[in-house]
């Protein structure tokens, strides 16, 4: 038995659309799990390069006697210092911008789910806020946490210098 070609259209047009809300309700926690693992990501780096420097500021300043002192090393230090501050601040960046298309992507998702519309999971409300869908210009804890390992390794570099 064969059906017309329209109904035959309807029917693989609604089996498309359950089949793409379906794929959109698995993707939604995998995203939802990435941005979280990314922004895990830029709090651990910035702890353990922190923690670093801090071990390095403290051994410095408890154990004077074992301080560099040429000038040649004391340079060497600085710059290896300032290098892992770089790339460090740097790695914070790459999670940062991972993080950022992880959750532009879960927002788009969370727009296909109607998390936004009124009345679409509860009467008369939305799921969520609107103002979540904008993003804020200026990250606060990612400038923290690039503030704290810059701030330890020039603690550190002045603990070298002046040691």
């Amino acid at each position: 038995m064969s059906f017309p070609a329209s109904e035959n259209k309807k029917s693989h047009e609604t089996v498309s659309s359950v089949s793409s809300l379906e794929t959109l309700r698995l993707l939604y926690p995998i995203f939802k799990e990435e941005v979280y693992r990314r922004r895990a990501a830029m709090a651990h780096i910035a702890r353990i390069g922190t923690l670093f420097y801090l071990t390095l500021i403290f051994a410095f300043l408890f154990f004077p006697e074992k301080v560099i002192t040429g000038a040649g090393p004391r340079y060497a230090a600085v710059t290896g210092i300032t290098l892992s501050a770089i790339l460090l601040i740097y790695q914070i960046a790459q999670e940062k911008s991972r993080h950022e298309k992880a959750k532009l992507q879960l927002i788009t998702l969370e727009k296909a789910n109607g998390f936004f519309e009124v009345g679409q999971h509860i009467a008369n409300k939305a799921l969520y806020p609107s103002n979540w869908q904008d993003r804020p210009k200026v990250d606060h804890a990612l400038v923290l946490m690039c503030l704290s390992i810059a701030g330890t390794a020039a603690i550190l570099i002045f603990t070298i210098l002046s040691g």
